[in-house]
């Protein structure tokens, strides 16, 4: 093997180990954390913000990726046919499930525990919109960059996304994430829309903003897929 595929290899192995450890790191600090209690009664306040952004999308089969504890879901099942909920952390699809074991609605409820950074349990070209707030941020670029490339095989055509990611990968480019304010990734608005670009997205909106006291901390990115 030449040198530079060497080189490729050594590049592909280290980033694999960054995945797995950030993922499990990530995995073990949201198994009993009592920070879901707390955002609870932020969430009406940031549905407000949120909804406008978001209202001219199809909710006919939506996938929201590390949902928590729900109080986003809550939200959602007001506008969705269908929502797929899916975390790498077992204790939070448990605590969803029984948050809405008693749901009368229409809305159908999946729930999947995965790996962390792919959603096979998820058809291609199937989901009509996919939503994250206040979870991806803590996502190493490397795991959102994966979640990327199964956003553009998952969704369907003419189908977006609308994804809350840390903007801190301009102050550093470090994966220990929780040495960051407010546990950030090393993710950036202009990161974002690269990976959506190599994946076949297209990004129509981001919004840098502030995030407890930390100035342009945050970033929202709306994209779609194209026809």
């Amino acid at each position: 093997m030449c040198e530079n595929g060497l080189s490729r290899v050594a590049d592909e192995e280290a980033d694999s180990d960054i995945i797995s450890r950030t993922i499990e790191e990530c995995k073990i600090a949201h198994q009993s954390n009592p920070y879901f209690t707390m955002a609870e009664p932020h969430m009406e306040q940031q549905w407000k913000y949120i909804w406008p952004l978001i209202k001219r999308f199809s909710f006919a089969r939506v996938l929201e990726i590390a949902p928590g504890y729900g109080r986003n879901t809550e939200r959602l099942l007001e506008h969705s046919q269908e929502i797929h909920l899916i975390d790498v952390n077992p204790s939070c699809i448990d605590k969803c499930k029984e948050r809405f074991s008693n749901y009368q609605g229409k809305c159908r409820l999946y729930f999947y525990v995965n790996d962390g950074h792919s959603i096979p349990e998820i058809p291609s070209d199937y989901v009509t919109f996919i939503y994250s707030w206040d979870s991806m941020v803590h996502f190493d670029k490397l795991v959102v960059r994966d979640y990327i490339r199964e956003f553009k095989r998952t969704l369907a055509p003419k189908g977006g996304g609308f994804v809350h990611h840390s903007n801190y990968g301009r102050i550093s480019q470090s994966s220990d994430w929780r040495s960051h304010p407010h546990c950030r990734s090393n993710m950036t608005k202009e990161l974002f829309v690269d990976y959506c670009k190599g994946a076949g997205l297209d990004v129509v909106f981001q919004r840098v903003f502030d995030w407890g006291g930390e100035k342009d901390l945050d970033c929202v990115s709306i994209f779609e897929k194209p026809a």
